[in-house]
This record gives C-alpha cells, sequence and structure tokens, in this order.
C-alpha cells in the first residue's frame, strides 16, 4: 500500500468521507492536504502521508486494547441486547457483567464462552500489521434493562476489564401525535422583534407569553421562535446572532422581565433601545439595550438577596444546577477579562473555586438564569416550539468547559453551492464525533434535556449534522473542507431517550442538498420535516406536505412571502394562481391581491396531513423585510430588526384575524375528516407501516 492509500485508509478509518458530491451531481475528492489538516483537528498527530501507516496500526492497537466500543444501542423490545467486543484469541470461560442502571441498580450477569453463537476473525486494518489478530465476539443480555443509560462492565475470561455505555431507547422519539400535534397550526416570530404597546416594551419573556395567550385564544396550537440561549451583547465579544449562544445550557438574560418582580427596579432600564433601519424599519440597539438591562438586573439582584426566603430559593436552585453557577461566573470573568482565549492559563483554576453569592459580579448572572428559568416554566412548555442552534460561539462557555468535547482548529461549515460559490465558513468548532462517544454523550444529553424540557415540540437546526459536518481547517476557505462522519445511531437514541422523557416531539431542519438517507432516516426516528413552500414549488404548483412535517410559507433564512412573491416571475404568479383557483383554495372571480394569495395558500396547507402548520407572523401584513440574510454578518441588520407591528396591534388587526381564522377554520376540518378516516400508519424503525 503506497502512501496516499495508507493516508485515505486512515482517513476512513478515523471517520472523514474521502469524497462527496455536490449540489449539481460531480464528486469532489479531498485533496491529502485536506485530509491532513482534518486529521490533525482530530487529534491525529499526522504531518505528512508517509505517517499514515504507523498511525492507522496505532489506532487498531488502541482499539484491540479498549476490546469494546465506548457506546452500544439497542431499542427497547427488540430480541436480545449483545455487546461486541474485539478479543485476542478464542476465549474460553465465562464473561461477568455489571449493569448499573441510573438509579444504581446493578445487575450482575455471567455469559459462558460456550454460549457464545457468532464469533468471527477480526478484519484488522487495511495496512498489514502481524500484532492486530484476534475474534470478535457478542455477548448477549439475558434480561430486558429499562429505557435510559446503563453503564457496563465486562470481566473477560483472561482478566482483562473493559466498559461501555449501553444506551436503551424507545423505538422513536415521542410521535407528534402523542403530544397533540396532529392537524394543529402556530404562529412564528423572533422574542427580540416582538413589543406590545410600544417598542420600548419589547424583547422580554412576558411578550413571548402575550403571544402564546393571543395565539390559543385564535386557535393555534403553537408559537414558535428563534433559540432563546445567551447572546454576546457587550462591546468584546459581540456577536447577537441566537445560532451563534454563549452556551446551548442556559437561557438568554436579555429577555429576562425585570418589571414583572416586586422590586424598586428603574423601568427606563428595562426598556428596550431602537434606533432607525432602511427603509422606516426600526433595529435593536443591543449593546445599549444590554448595558441598560443589566445595570437594572444588577439592581434586582441586590434587592432579591436581602431578602432571606428568597435568597434561599436561589441558592437552593443554583446547588440543584451547578453548571449554572459555573456559567455564571464563567460571564463574569468574561466582563472582567475579555474573551476566554486570552485567559491566563491559571484563571480556569480560580473560576472554579470562586463563589456565586451576593455581592459576587457571578451574582446577577446566576439569578438572571433563576428568573429565566421561571419565567419561561410560566410560558408554558405546551405551547413553545423552541430551535436548538447546531454550534456554540467559539469564545463561549460550553467550549470552555468542556475543551476536549470540540475540534478547536476547525470551523463547521458547507461546500461551495450556487449561492455561496467559495462555500460557508461558519466560526463554530464542531464536536468532536469519537470524544463525545467516550465521553458518554453526557454534554449532548444535557443540551437536548435542557430544549426538550422547556417546549412541546424542538426544532433541530441542521440535523445532518447527525450523520456528517462539513469542517474546515482553520485559516482556509469554505471551497478546502471535508466531511466528518458522526455515529447517527448513537445521537438518535440520546434524542428518542430524552424526547420520550420530556414528553417533547422533535423536528428537523432538512431544507437544501440533503442525502435521501437522512431523510429516510428521519421518517425512521418519528422526526417531523420542514416543508417550506419556496422549496417545494414545481413551477406553479406544489408537493403535498405529508404528515410528519412542520409545514410554512418561508422560514427566517428567507425573505418573507410578499418578498418571495415579488421575486417569482408575472408567468409563475398566474401559474400559482391557477392551480390554487383549480384546487378550489381561491376564489378566483376577481384579480387576487397578495393578502388572497396568502390566504390560500393557508387554505391549502391547513387542509394538508401537515401535523403542524407554522405562519410567519409577519407575512400576514406582507413584510417585505428579511430578518437574516445568509452569508452576511454584522455589516448587515441580522437578528434586529422590530416588527412592524406590536402586539397590541396585530392582535385586533381585521387581516390578521380574517387570515388566522382562515387557517384555523381549515385546520378544523382537516382534523374532522381524520376522525371519520383510518388513522394514518405510524412507523417503525426499520421505516415499514405497523
Amino acid at each position: 500500500m503506497n502512501r496516499f492509500a495508507a493516508l485515505r485508509a486512515l482517513a476512513h478509518d478515523a471517520g472523514l468521507q474521502l469524497a462527496y458530491r455536490d449540489i449539481a451531481g460531480a464528486r469532489q475528492v479531498a485533496r491529502a492536504e485536506q485530509l491532513l489538516a482534518t486529521l490533525r483537528a482530530l487529534g491525529i498527530p499526522i504531518r505528512t502521508p508517509e505517517e499514515a501507516a504507523t498511525l492507522l496500526r496505532e489506532r487498531w492497537h488502541v482499539r484491540m486494547e479498549r476490546r469494546c466500543e465506548p457506546v452500544h444501542v439497542w431499542t427497547h423490545g427488540r430480541g436480545t441486547p449483545r455487546l461486541r467486543l474485539l478479543l485476542p484469541a478464542q476465549p474460553h470461560g465465562r464473561f461477568e457483567l455489571f449493569v448499573r442502571s441510573e438509579n444504581n441498580d446493578v445487575q450482575h450477569l455471567v455469559v459462558s464462552s460456550e454460549d457464545l453463537s457468532d464469533i468471527k476473525p477480526v478484519a484488522g486494518p487495511p495496512v498489514p500489521d502481524p500484532a492486530v489478530s484476534g475474534v470478535q465476539v457478542e455477548l448477549p443480555l439475558r434480561f430486558q434493562p429499562p429505557v435510559g443509560y446503563h453503564e457496563v462492565e465486562i470481566a473477560c475470561p483472561d482478566g482483562r476489564i473493559t466498559r461501555t455505555l449501553l444506551m436503551v431507547r424507545p423505538a422513536t422519539v415521542r410521535p407528534p401525535e402523542d403530544v397533540g400535534l396532529d392537524s394543529v397550526w402556530g404562529v412564528f416570530l423572533p422574542l427580540y422583534a416582538a413589543w406590545r404597546e410600544e417598542p420600548r416594551d419589547g424583547a422580554t419573556y412576558r411578550r413571548l407569553q402575550d403571544l402564546v395567550t393571543w395565539t390559543r385564544q385564535c386557535g393555534g396550537a403553537l408559537v414558535g421562535t428563534l433559540p432563546l440561549l445567551p447572546t454576546y451583547l457587550g462591546n468584546d465579544p459581540y456577536d447577537p446572532s441566537p445560532y451563534a449562544p454563549v452556551s446551548r445550557l442556559a437561557w438568554s438574560e436579555f429577555f429576562v422581565d425585570l418589571r414583572a418582580l416586586p422590586l424598586p427596579v428603574d423601568a427606563v432600564e428595562c426598556q428596550l433601545t431602537t434606533g432607525p433601519g432602511a427603509r422606516g424599519t426600526r433595529l435593536v440597539d443591543y449593546q445599549t439595550s444590554w448595558q441598560q438591562r443589566f445595570a437594572a438586573l444588577q439592581a434586582a439582584s441586590h434587592h432579591l438577596a436581602q431578602q432571606p426566603t428568597v435568597r434561599q430559593e436561589i441558592e437552593t436552585w443554583l446547588e440543584t444546577h451547578p453548571i449554572l453557577a459555573e456559567y455564571a461566573r464563567f460571564r463574569a470573568a468574561v466582563d472582567r477579562f475579555g474573551r476566554p482565549s486570552r485567559w491566563s492559563s491559571g484563571l480556569r483554576a480560580e473560576l472554579l473555586r470562586s463563589e456565586v453569592g451576593p455581592g459576587e459580579p457571578a451574582w446577577p448572572y446566576a439569578v438572571a438564569q433563576w428568573l429565566a428559568a421561571q419565567q419561561i416554566a410560566t410560558v408554558g412548555h405546551d405551547a413553545l416550539y423552541l430551535d436548538l442552534p447546531l454550534g456554540v460561539h467559539p469564545e463561549g462557555f460550553d467550549v470552555w468547559r468542556w475543551p476536549h468535547l470540540f475540534a478547536t482548529d476547525v470551523s463547521a461549515g458547507a461546500p461551495p453551492d450556487p449561492f455561496f460559490a467559495e462555500g460557508q465558513v461558519w466560526g463554530f468548532p464542531p464536536l468532536h464525533p469519537e470524544r463525545v462517544r467516550e465521553d458518554g454523550y453526557r454534554y449532548v444529553r444535557a443540551v437536548f434535556t435542557h430544549h426538550l424540557g422547556a417546549a412541546r415540540l424542538l426544532r433541530l437546526d441542521h440535523v445532518m449534522g447527525f450523520h456528517r459536518l462539513y469542517w474546515v481547517p482553520a485559516q482556509a476557505s469554505g471551497r478546502e473542507g471535508v466531511y466528518v462522519r458522526y455515529p447517527a445511531e448513537e445521537y438518535y437514541a440520546v434524542l428518542a431517550i430524552e424526547s420520550s422523557r420530556t414528553g417533547c416531539a422533535v423536528a428537523g431542519e432538512d431544507l437544501g442538498t440533503v442525502p435521501r438517507a437522512v431523510r429516510q432516516a428521519m421518517t425512521r426516528e418519528g422526526l417531523l420535516r420542514l416543508w417550506v413552500l419556496p422549496f417545494e414549488r414545481r413551477n406553479g404548483t406544489f408537493t403535498t406536505p405529508p404528515r410528519l412535517c412542520v409545514a410554512s410559507l418561508d422560514t427566517h433564512d428567507l425573505p418573507p412571502f410578499a418578498a418571495l412573491w415579488d421575486e417569482w416571475s408575472h408567468d409563475i404568479q398566474h401559474a400559482v394562481v391557477a392551480w390554487l383557483a383549480s384546487a378550489g383554495f381561491l376564489d378566483q372571480k376577481t384579480a387576487p391581491g397578495l393578502h388572497d394569495v396568502i390566504g390560500a395558500l393557508l387554505r391549502f396547507l391547513g387542509s394538508s396531513d401537515a401535523a403542524v402548520v407554522l405562519v410567519n407572523l409577519e407575512d400576514l401584513w406582507g413584510e417585505r423585510h428579511p430578518q437574516n440574510q445568509p452569508g452576511t454578518g454584522l455589516e448587515q441588520p441580522n437578528w434586529r430588526r422590530l416588527a412592524q407591528y406590536g402586539i397590541a396591534d396585530f392582535a385586533t388587526n381585521a387581516v390578521v384575524l380574517e387570515l388566522l381564522e382562515t387557517l384555523n377554520r381549515a385546520r378544523k376540518e382537516r382534523r374532522h375528516r381524520a376522525t371519520n378516516s383510518p388513522t394514518p400508519p405510524s412507523h417503525n424503525r426499520l421505516g415499514k407501516e405497523v
């Protein structure tokens, strides 16, 4: 085997995808330089292709020495759980297994080597290595462990001990119909854009509660918004993108409503500060608003500390949420010392020892997390459609706290396409696929639980990341990335366990070019896909939304529908109108206006099998400005534009109410038809109807 063949073999063994097909169907092959840089980002110390063969052998030696993969998955009720081992020789004797469940119950099992029926020789690495030889065996567990996480210790006949995590999962994530998401509808509005009477009263969890109350009065079931996670809103770092959070384990302090507290808080300091934008829009001034709100938060946290009962409640809560106490210390340190990448080596230990109590710089952040958790709980998890971003800020808490779980020498991104000729570099470090497994997915479990426990439906950003991610080495362009594979079966297992426990259904963002295998896995796992009108248009007609989907006219990354309609040619507009009329969704006696077209499209979506129809509220009054322009940064007013109307205005707007009533009526009729027809089939994990 020559050096480049050995490099490709090492890359494949480490999970790198050696080639992929781009959006045009052309095969793109990774160059040696790309493979070398990505392997180094994975922690493999390779400089030249000549070293690949030796490193590949070393990986196999470690694998044989470890004997057992760090994680196994079993679907509850499907046959017998089995654990796969690599052994140096045919075993003789007995294996002792100790299976510890989450409640610390321990099952002691004994498996005789005579009971092993499926023994195979180890294939070994593709480069010759006489030292790598042995057999692969599967140990049956003769009992049915419950759904959850089980630590297994295995004592082999030769006295060696190995360990693995057995994840016992339900067949799918929580089905949408189990949580009442069957032919329902909801609305979408970024929380920073939401205000009530005047712009300065906006962007609080109270406004989210107002949206929920009004939506339910109109017959809706859900309110969707962008991620509600903390972001950097000071001078340095500053990044208001909800998809670059400081942490995926905390809630945004910015939206905490201090005016809801019985405290002498300065109302002016709590106000949202905005400024003029292009063409009459208003933009959130995050830095000024956060400076004022944080000052009010400091005052409020001081007053709360003076109330012994409340102080005790906060301190008890922090004891049960120790990671948020660490987060609070981290945020206070960023305020004092700046970006973590510039900190001294001793600061980490100092932070982990420091106190989180009244008078300490971390106290306001800790109080903010306590308040945010309460205020989100008051909104009610059964009304929320939350959004889980793919990554975290490279200077954020999660990367600082668990640096070994992130590949910090690369960025996640996307390969070139017709919209981004140079590809995309998203600027955040991806999770390290092997180290996350070795950690037992504890960080991933915590992230899922944090979101699933607060929502009725959770959107997973870039669900393809369960399968593979495009890694771009530091200082490289988006053209120079490599796809890295992830153990999708294990991510889906964690998701299914946590979704089942919290009672939250899951939707996966699968827009754009997504391999067929990803959507097949989503169906098999019970995830709803996203059906978005512009992507489903076929000239003047549209595909039919499936049952397992969230259907909508657009997304936050697209122009609002009015702008999309303007972009379509007259011929396309005419064809769409004709199709809507022929299908009975539009009365074409007169030339339809934008309001009529939106109403007809809502009838179309409302009458479909889609589990959820989501309406961007801004579409109902013909907004044409986007909330985000993908591929741009701080040079554009992304994530800052206020809604044109406040809740008090659009809650009584005749056009808005008429359009929502159109959708509500269509959804009711769809549910009525469903009760008088056979129940649509569910699917098992083999994708077969049951």
